[in-house]
Formats: C-alpha cells, structure tokens, sequence
C-alpha cells in the first residue's frame, strides 16, 4: 500500500525535524501524501499493520518522545497544502499553515482571519483541535470541512448558524481534516494590514518569537489562566537544562538548545506539582503528549504510542 503513495514515504524519520519544539525521535513510517488517494493509502497500510495514525500538521502543540512513535505519521502537502480562491471563498487544504492562508487573503483584501494571526497551525490542525484566539476561530468562518474516517470515506461537516455562543467541531476518533471552505470578508487591503500589525505587534511582545516552543501547555482553568498560575509560583524563566518556561509566559516552555522530551516532561510535572499544591489547582496538558515514557507521564493513555515492539 506504501508503494502506491504518489507523495513521499521515509522510513525511521527524525520528528525533530517537524516539530516546532525541535524534540522527537524517528517515526517508523513518516508519509508526506500529495492527495486524498495518498491520505487513504497511509490510512490503509496503518489499519493492516495496526498501527496508530498521528497526524503533525505544523507540527506544533506538541511534544514528542526522543525514543521515537512505532506509528503511521501523516504531513500533509502537495494540494492538501493550498487554497483555492473564488470570490470572497476559498478551499483550503488541511495542510496549509494558518499563517500561509493569512497572508494570500489579505493580499487578495479578504479578511476574518486576522485575530489568528500569531497562531502556529496548520488549518487542519486549528480545526482539529478547536484553537481560538480571544475573538473566535476558523471554524466561525467555515461552510464545511471535510475528513477522511479511517477506512478511507470522506467525510464533511457543515457549522450550524443555529444556538449562538461558540462553534466547536468534534472531529471523529481516527479521523484526518483534509480540507475546509471558508467564508471571507472583503475588506480594504491597508486596513486588513493593519490588523496584522497590530496583532502581531502583540504577539511578538508576549511571545517567545525566534525559539523553539510548542504552544500553551496547560489548559486555562475555570475563570484563570495556566500562565498566571504558573508565574505565581515562582517558575518564570526556570530551566532544566536545554528547556525554560518561558520568561515572557508562564504557559510556554522553550527549547534553548539540545532540550529532550525528558527535560520538558520535568518542567511540566514541577509546574504542575507546585500549582496544585500551593494553588489547589490541577493543571491539565493543552500539548498532545506521544510516545513511550511521555503520554503516560500526565495520564493520557490515548496518546502512549509504543517506541519498539
């Protein structure tokens, strides 16, 4: 099934290559599909070797195991990593960075998207895992998306108008976003731009621009934020060797050079540990945690992906 990929297909691949955090050892099938046929080939092979799928979009909002994933890990490209624009529309490939289709709108004068400014995804992962800044997410901008189930059919859902408050998509267990169409506003280019000024102008004064990080890594608690609580208990700027909780954010850990799973796996069960204890706060992973010795750190059993048979 491999063999009919059309896209590239690699063997005992590095992840550190592909995350944004630099961490990960080697995937033992790294798939990088160039269309639907690709995707559903990938699908196939994992099912008959019973393998788990992982799918790294940006490859951020995630940690990786240096031992590696015994897994079937899916990158999407080719034109599952393009926009298509007709009008005030645009069908948008899985694959595509969010930062990407961003900046092709806005040359075009289409705006909606300029509060996810800042935000390191691919679309298909911002859909995926429902990421929202202050004033929405993709999805509220979605007349479909559409996903491959795990046997190969194609899939779509369709946001409803209906109910208010905000939009969330439970995408179905084993499923891969390959796709979505969205709704776009025209709006003056120079004002357009002007919103990604002042977006980004924020991002870069709180964000740890220029290093390698993951995203937030804990969930914001009921009326809190995982960053503040962090902060109060003292962890601002603590490293445990290559790895650091982000002086400008208590929500972030950074990789300054030659950081392992194991040295963000050690910050992230301090924070948690003395939150909890001074706080009486449980802090709950927002980073998808994969690989032997890393998932089952924060009880996520979901995600333990085996290293080696």
């Amino acid at each position: 099934m491999l063999g009919r990929i059309a896209g590239t297909v690699r063997f005992t691949e590095p992840l550190s290559f592909y995350t944004s955090l630099r961490i990960g050892g080697p995937a033992e099938f790294f798939v990088m599909p160039q269309d639907l046929n690709d995707v559903r080939y990938a699908l196939a092979f994992a099912e008959h070797e019973d393998l788990p799928v992982v799918v790294i979009g940006g490859g951020n909002n995630m940690l990786v195991s240096d031992r590696g994933l015994q897994a079937v890990v899916i990158k999407l490209e080719g034109i599952l990593g393009r926009a298509e624009f007709r009008g005030d529309e645009v069908a948008v490939g899985g694959g595509m960075p969010l930062a990407a289709l961003i900046r092709e709108a806005a040359a075009l004068g289409l705006g909606g998207l300029e509060h996810m400014a800042g935000i390191p995804a691919s679309v298909g992962g911002a859909l995926a895992t429902n990421a929202r800044s202050l004033e929405g997410s993709v999805l509220d901008l979605c007349t479909s998306v559409s996903f491959l189930h795990p046997d190969g059919t194609l899939g779509e859902y369709r946001p409803s108008s209906e109910g208010g408050g905000a939009r969330c998509f439970d995408l179905p267990a084993g499923a891969v976003v390959v796709g979505c169409r969205l709704q776009l506003v025209r709006r003056p280019p120079q004002r357009i731009q002007e919103n990604l000024r002042l977006r980004m102008k924020v991002w870069k004064d709180t964000q740890p621009f220029a290093l390698a990080s993951a995203g937030y890594v804990w969930k914001n608690p009921p009326g809190d934020r995982a960053a503040r609580l962090v902060e109060t208990v003292g962890l601002r700027g603590k490293r445990v060797r290559g790895a650091e909780i982000s002086s400008k954010c208590g929500n972030l850990i950074i990789n300054r050079g030659g950081a392992t799973h194991a040295d963000v796996i050690a910050l992230m069960e301090m924070a948690r540990e003395r939150v909890e204890t001074r706080m009486g706060i449980t802090l709950q992973p927002e980073i998808r945690l994969l690989g032997a010795g890393v998932a089952s750190v924060f009880e996520t059993p979901a995600l333990e992906l085996s290293a080696s048979r």
